[in-house]
């Protein structure tokens, strides 16, 4: 499934949770949505929000299965790749654990037409939350878009960070996007959630070892994630 095949389904609300931190007050508002999507490593899940209904990762060659929050990695039942399949896939325990779908160039694509205003020189390259929002805003534009953990802000220096938060900043004064940024204290794992994280890391792993190191060897893990180039 992809953000096209989201609009053949009574889809009108999506919460998008990135990976900066969310507050108490926020986090129940997540799972109300009819759509929620993490991406990359998506930490705050378990914390911040039970449900995951899709990952999206950058890259493929960038994020295997052992780099992703467990307990996300065990709930998603897709996984999105904001690339082409040619240029990496995902490791064999993320085929086995979710339905893969890569979405193209066509998001971040989107995403730097969008920001060309706010960086004419298009220095940088989107985030993965700048291309999905892109993506919905052109395939869906009546749903309701609901940003979590979204700070603009980021150790990568290829991200345009300013552009972005510019841009993003105009959308929610428009209406067309909410950002929630409530200040107070950020949620964190109860204990039940800490036993859960745990005894999924140690299941994750010990199953990312078994597809990716016995039952295909390292080298074949590693020309699968790399694609062709490897």
């Amino acid at each position: 499934m992809t953000i096209s095949d989201l609009k053949k389904r009574a889809i009108k609300s999506i919460s998008i949770v990135g990976n900066g931190p969310v507050s108490k007050a926020d986090a129940p508002m997540i799972d109300k949505a009819d759509f929620v999507l993490r991406f990359n490593s998506a930490p705050a899940c378990g914390a911040a929000g039970e449900r995951v209904d899709a990952l999206l990762l950058n890259r493929a060659r960038v994020y295997m299965s052992k780099r992703i929050n467990p307990v996300a990695l065990h709930r998603a039942p897709e996984v999105w790749v904001n690339d082409i399949r040619e240029n990496g896939d995902v490791d064999w325990l993320f085929t086995k654990e979710c339905k893969q779908s890569h979405l193209g160039f066509g998001p971040i694509t989107k995403a730097r037409g969008h920001l060309k205003e706010f960086d004419p020189f298009e220095r940088s390259n989107p985030t993965t939350g700048a291309s999905i929002i892109a993506e919905i805003l052109d395939v869906m534009p009546d749903v309701e878009i609901h940003l979590f953990g979204f700070t603009h802000q980021g150790k990568q220096h290829t991200h345009d960070w300013d552009a972005e938060k510019l841009w993003v900043d105009r959308l929610c004064e428009e209406g067309r996007i909410r950002r929630y940024l409530t200040s107070g204290p950020k949620v964190r794992r109860s204990l039940k959630g800490r036993i859960e994280y745990a005894f999924r890391f140690l299941e994750k792993r010990s199953k990312h070892y078994i597809y990716n190191k016995l039952l295909h060897s390292s080298s074949s893990t590693k020309k699968r994630i790399f694609g062709q180039d490897a």
